[in-house]
């Protein structure tokens, strides 16, 4: 009897949407949450406490399209939601409730933003806890690994739509990368026979251990972190 693979939450990212700006795909529209494509609504500047969080704010506060006071509330609000352990560092959430919460009450004026969630399969979730667990490390826990370790089941809720398969190398920070860093899309879809969807991520994969391989081997260029595959699901703003 076939069983689907179970996969767990790791979180929800709110990201402003830009095109590539580098590459054999610039001008491509992909939903990765990676924030190495996208501006992350939710980072280090929205925190009070972080060092040098008013490094580039001006650009920020343009972009963006917020005022002194707007920034500030945001900053109270994100402190209290990262007491209250709803949202993780740097720029993850780990509630759908929360993730609209922020977005309505400080991006509303936001046409092009990107609400999705990013789930593991239960190997891939062991692995990564595994590799991150604050106690093996002496950088402390990240947002990814207090999501994970909640061990949320995968969501059935008509909210959220499944867009593909991302693959992904996690920082020290929290902060990650995306396949499509290294400009290597098309060359991952010939080599492993994979598709890229309307949404720039892969439909999916019979074994993806031999496509982590490669990514996780150094000698083939990409960033030395540990690599992962996640899929990801569009959410949808509000109930209507």
């Amino acid at each position: 009897m076939c069983h689907e693979i179970p996969f767990y939450l790791a979180g929800y990212y709110l990201m402003k949407l830009k095109p590539i700006d580098f590459g054999s795909q610039a001008s491509k529209r992909v939903f990765t949450t990676s924030d190495c494509i996208h501006d992350s609504l939710l980072d280090s500047w929205s925190y009070s406490w972080t060092t040098k969080n008013n490094e580039g704010i001006g650009k920020i506060r343009e972009e963006l399209q917020l005022d002194d006071e707007k920034i500030q509330a945001i900053r109270l609000w994100v402190d209290q939601a990262f007491e209250e352990k709803r949202i993780g560092w740097p720029n993850i959430f780990f509630e759908l409730e929360t993730v609209r919460e922020y977005s309505q009450t400080f991006f509303p004026h936001l046409i092009e933003k990107l609400i999705s969630g990013i789930y593991l399969s239960e190997s891939e979730s062991i692995d990564f806890l595994s590799e991150f667990d604050p106690k093996k490390v002496d950088y402390g826990s990240i947002g990814l690994f207090d999501g994970l370790q909640k061990r949320t089941p995968e969501s059935d809720s008509n909210f959220e739509i499944f867009i593909g398969f991302d693959l992904i190398g996690i920082e020290c920070s929290g902060n990650y990368h995306t396949f499509y860093c290294h400009d290597i899309s098309k060359d991952l879809a010939e080599r492993f026979g994979l598709t890229i969807n309307e949404y720039g991520l892969f439909e999916g994969a019979e074994d993806w251990k031999p496509i982590l391989d490669y990514m996780n081997d150094e000698k083939n260029g990409f960033e030395p972190v540990p690599w992962f595959v996640c899929k990801t699901k569009l959410v949808n703003e509000d109930d209507s």
